[in-house]
């Protein structure tokens, strides 16, 4: 168990709670799961944060005993009617003289799609590169190694109501859990299930 790196899932539903421990080295190993009905949430949101930690510690305790683990931070799963996304776009100057745009280029353009305006009761969760620009040039999927000067990259942003957030935090915390991540449900299940190909002609995952 020394080797490779634990990662734990909770996907926090409606009707159930999943809790998923891997071991990840060069392949990702399944070392224990569990699925409990769910508690204290109604449309992916707590309700009930006595009852949702209860649900939430059952669901982990199962998946610690198969596992034979102990699990200190997790990846959550957000979903329910508070997520809202917008479209953004960042620009900035490539910062080598030579014009060679690099990794840290890559990140000041996304960092520069996130200043986007969002009320105080919003948290970005996710911002999703769609496409990069380079001088012009577009349809660009990764522009790291290309030459220009000006680097444009158009996201996709995902938010979550921050007080849905903080409560899912919470119930996180109760549990004796960090929160390591946020991942949109809906995202994660697109991960999960679509293909290249799929993703590049365009599918509706319902």
């Amino acid at each position: 168990m020394t080797e490779g790196k634990i990662v734990v899932g909770v996907d926090i539903g409606t009707s159930k709670i999943i809790t998923i421990i891997t071991k990840v080295d060069e392949l990702v190993n399944v070392l224990g799961v569990s699925e409990i009905p769910s508690s204290g949430i109604k449309k992916g949101q707590i309700v009930n944060i006595e009852e949702a930690v209860a649900a939430v510690n059952s669901s982990i305790e199962a998946a610690e005993r198969m596992a034979g683990v102990s699990v200190s931070k997790i990846i959550a799963s957000v979903g329910g009617s508070n997520i809202e996304s917008q479209n953004s776009r960042g620009v900035v100057a490539v910062a080598n003289p030579e014009g060679e745009i690099t990794e840290n280029d890559v990140i000041r353009v996304i960092d520069a799609a996130k200043a986007v305006s969002l009320p105080s009761t919003r948290e970005i969760i996710h911002v999703l590169p769609r496409s990069y620009t380079v001088d012009g040039q577009e349809g660009i999927k990764d522009p790291v190694g290309m030459t220009g000067v000006r680097l444009e990259v158009g996201t996709h942003i995902v938010t979550g109501a921050t007080t849905a957030i903080k409560n899912l935090t919470k119930c996180v915390a109760e549990v004796g859990c960090d929160v390591a991540g946020l991942v949109y449900s809906g995202l994660a299940s697109a991960e999960a299930v679509l293909s290249d190909t799929e993703r590049e002609l365009g599918v509706v995952l319902v």
